[in-house]
């Protein structure tokens, strides 16, 4: 028989042998196995420098793509391509203008194959380039149209490996993950580790805010103008005031007027950080710092609270949510508060829940102030509400003695709610009269592209709307259009207007790694957990699987938004399961998991977020 010393130090042996196993694999993969490409370029406007990568005859397409950010003037930039043994040709998109441009030096290097330093003048024309010219300092392009391209067919030439230097980089790796495991190995216990991670990520969520350009991220000008005007103003605004006009998008939609109370608290932030000097877009994205900030905080306070939070840890995609202006950041906090809710005896939910009288005051009022808050959400969040009220359900059905007193105190909570969510509600009736709907309607036709007119025929509407009208089936929409991989690669690290991307092999990682980890889950929670862990389990896939269905079925209706932050509620109900049932994942297994998402999800927001978006 082993001691217990003895299947310890196995077991530690085993996981860190697999964490060093899974770096070197991730150094081969995202390091090793790419290229690296260094270009010199002069560039008369901002643009993008692309290379696209194709093998035989097939044709070039975004998937198979690098790309960096190129200012005005000259400058030197570097980022990663592809496995060179996969390229036969590359298309060179030197800029994305009509003008002129120059490229002093284009080189390709990757282990194993000669250092490609490209000869400029072999680049061959094919679209939108009226003059291609070789000359001392470069090549100079001066392009017709916005889409200049040209092409190269490389000179491959392999040569052998310095394997002593592969072998002691992997050493090193090696090396490295030894010492943090040992010195993490204390944080094992309760989860401890949990906090550590929140604070690496709130670091790189203020970088991103800091340094990232107004604008860069997908609708951010329309959230920062509705922001801002809370900065002065109480009330909601005249739906028509000419002052909110620039809060309209190109759906002529405002987010004044949804009801959200979190332009509200963004605006009042950003007013109080002006006595700091702060710059008015950092000081308008600080909000959503604040709410990351405080969710890290909870998680050292709590142990229940880390495992709710977890999730957050486990795709790039959220921490980016919170890194500029965007209400969404807003709805997660709020879930987070109320899975902590759920899941922590000592709560304020739970104590109404069982009779305490003391401090009875206080907890009505933070239950309530939650509730409401959660009903002014947009409605992506209402299965967490419903998560909520079934948790409520099934303290009812569990003690019949107490039934009078839940159904009487969860009666008042809820109407209380009601009545302080519709204060914000009420007061836009206040400021815009009973008919405020039509003024709606009304300004969405004034605003909106045409495109998004209600009034433009279906046939001149953009092409992503009303699919169902237009004869597309909805399973042309899932397997043609390829929703469910659109809203897996924005669920899981797509930055800027959806334009930069990771690898293939980055996203087929990040998918068969989570589909591991919710397989473990779901083994875990059936075989050690409970009978009410198994069934908070299952409402909570029905609800995933609600809201799923939901997102499709307005994509397919309406318009197709195939994003995957419109299913991040689903995460903090999986916070739920995790600390529900923590004695059923709290091993080794369940912490090699999270840390290998968790590493993925590091790798693509310093390696392809941080670098490519663009600065302010």
């Amino acid at each position: 028989m082993f001691d217990r010393k003895t299947t310890t130090a196995a077991v530690l042996s085993w996981f860190t042998l697999a964490i060093c196993l899974l770096g070197c694999a991730y150094y081969f993969l995202f390091f090793y196995n790419r290229a690296f490409v260094e270009v010199e370029i002069e560039a008369e406007h901002k643009s993008i420098f692309k290379l696209y990568w194709t093998s035989g005859d097939k044709p070039f397409s975004e998937k198979k793509s690098s790309s960096v950010r190129l200012k005005p003037g000259k400058g030197s930039y570097t980022f990663f391509f592809t496995d060179l043994g996969k390229v036969d040709k590359i298309r060179v998109d030197p800029f994305q203008y009509e003008g002129k441009g120059t490229i002093h030096r284009l080189t390709l290097s990757q282990s194993g194959f000669q250092t490609v330093e490209v000869d400029l003048p072999s680049l061959v024309p094919l679209n939108h380039i009226e003059k291609s010219e070789a000359g001392p300092t470069g090549l100079l392009i001066e392009s017709t149209g916005s889409d200049p391209f040209l092409l190269l067919q490389p000179d491959l030439a392999r040569k052998p490996v310095h394997w002593a230097l592969e072998t002691a980089r992997y050493v090193l790796i090696c090396s490295l993950i030894l010492l943090i495991v040992a010195g993490l190995r204390p944080l094992g216990p309760e989860f401890r580790f949990v906090p550590l991670m929140f604070a690496a990520v709130l670091t790189l969520v203020i970088v991103m805010a800091a340094t990232s350009k107004r604008n860069a991220h997908p609708d951010e000008y329309v959230h920062l103008e509705a922001s801002k005007y809370y900065q002065d103003h109480w009330l909601p605004p005249e739906v028509d005031d000419p002052e909110i006009e620039q809060t309209y998008s190109v759906y002529g939609v405002s987010r004044l007027n949804n009801g959200e109370v979190y332009y509200l608290l963004a605006g009042k932030f950003s007013r109080l950080l002006e006595v700091l000097a702060i710059d008015q877009l950092v000081a308008l994205r600080s909000f959503n710092i604040l709410l990351f900030g405080l969710i890290f905080l909870y998680t050292v306070k709590s142990v229940p609270a880390r495992l709710v939070a977890l999730p957050f840890l486990l795709t790039p995609q959220l921490w980016y949510i919170f890194s500029y202006c965007v209400s969404d950041a807003l709805g997660l906090f709020l879930c987070f508060l109320a899975g902590c809710e759920l899941v922590r005896d000592n709560s304020s939910l739970n104590r109404l829940l069982d009779g305490d009288r003391k401090a009875f005051l206080g907890h009505l009022a933070l239950v309530t102030i939650l509730l409401g808050s959660m009903f002014l959400l947009k409605v992506n969040y209402y299965p967490f509400i419903l998560l909520v009220y079934a948790y409520i359900g099934w303290h009812w059905l569990k003690n019949p003695e107490g039934r009078r007193s839940i159904i009487s105190r969860f009666a008042a909570v809820t109407i209380m709610a009601l009545v302080f969510a519709g204060l914000r509600i009420g007061a836009d009736y206040y400021v815009n009269g009973a008919d405020r709907s039509e003024k709606i309607a009304l300004m969405q036709e004034k605003t909106a592209h045409h495109w998004y007119k209600p009034s433009t025929e279906l046939n001149k509407k953009h092409v992503s709307m009303y699919f169902k009208q237009r004869g597309v089936t909805l399973k042309e929409m899932v397997v043609k259009y390829k929703w469910f991989a659109h809203s897996f690669q924005t669920g899981f690290g797509k930055y800027g207007y959806f334009t930069i991307s990771g690898s293939e092999t980055y996203y087929r990682l990040m998918k068969w790694s989570v589909i591991v980890f919710l397989v473990f889950l779901g083994g875990a929670v059936a075989f050690r957990g409970d009978t009410e862990g198994r069934l908070l389990a299952l409402l909570v896939c029905g609800l995933a699987f609600a809201l799923v269905a939901a997102s499709v079925h307005r994509s397919w209706t309406i318009d197709f938004q195939a994003q995957g932050r419109y299913l991040f509620p689903i995460l903090p109900m999986i916070g739920v399961v995790l600390a529900r049932n923590r004695l059923a994942v709290d091993n080794k297994m369940f912490i090699l998991l999270t840390m290998h998402l968790f590493l993925l999800s590091l790798y693509s927001f310093i390696f392809i977020a941080l670098p490519a978006i663009p600065r302010a």
